[in-house]
């Protein structure tokens, strides 16, 4: 496996690691905007960025409220490309359903094959999942992405299942210790660690 560089970010008192790798994910945040030069970071997208460092070392997860527009999914898209983090991002309206949000069956040279949709990209590859417009999610996808963000647990329609990786190591346990209690043979069974 390839090693990326690495090099610290700060803003204020808060640093954090981030990444120079090259990838096509990372987005990149304009600095002309209609022609005219906006200064790269207001103090209020340094005193959100900050507060984003703050609990990414913290290893919680962001909610971002704010006016409509697309100041939160700048001020989003520029964290990750200061961090050299990739992103996978969904914008919901009250047309998203569960197959935007997990897998959708589509036929490839005559057979049915699942793809996967940017929620289960981001947390098999551990990229940084951007959900706008959250607010318009129809009752039917809230407890999936609920179920998702809260639980790290999602039961995909190729029959695999998304699992926690501190989860899926204690199942791992117990079933070994579930294997040599009961001196049975190996259970054959396969975690995808998120």
């Amino acid at each position: 496996m390839a090693q990326c560089a690495r090099r610290v970010v700060s803003i204020g008192d808060v640093s954090l690691e981030g990444k120079d790798r090259p990838s096509y994910l990372v987005p990149v945040a304009p600095t002309l905007r209609g022609g005219l030069h906006v200064p790269k970071e207001s103090q209020s997208e340094l005193a959100a960025l900050r507060w984003m460092m703050q609990k990414a070392i913290l290893q919680q997860d962001m909610f971002l409220l704010g006016p409509p527009g697309p100041w939160l999914r700048h001020v989003a898209f520029r964290f990750c490309e200061l961090l050299g983090w990739e992103v996978e991002y969904v914008g919901i309206t009250q047309d998203t359903g569960e197959a935007d949000l997990k897998q959708r069956c589509e036929i490839y040279n005559g057979s049915v094959t699942h793809v996967d949709q940017p929620p289960v990209k981001a947390a098999i590859h551990g990229r940084v999942l951007v959900l706008e417009g959250i607010e318009k999610a129809e009752r039917n996808v809230l407890p999936l992405l609920n179920n998702l963000l809260e639980n790290r647990e999602m039961s995909l329609e190729d029959r695999r299942f998304l699992l926690s990786p501190h989860r899926a190591e204690r199942l791992a346990e117990q079933v070994v210790l579930h294997q040599l209690e009961s001196s049975c043979k190996p259970a054959s069974f396969i975690f995808l660690r998120v």
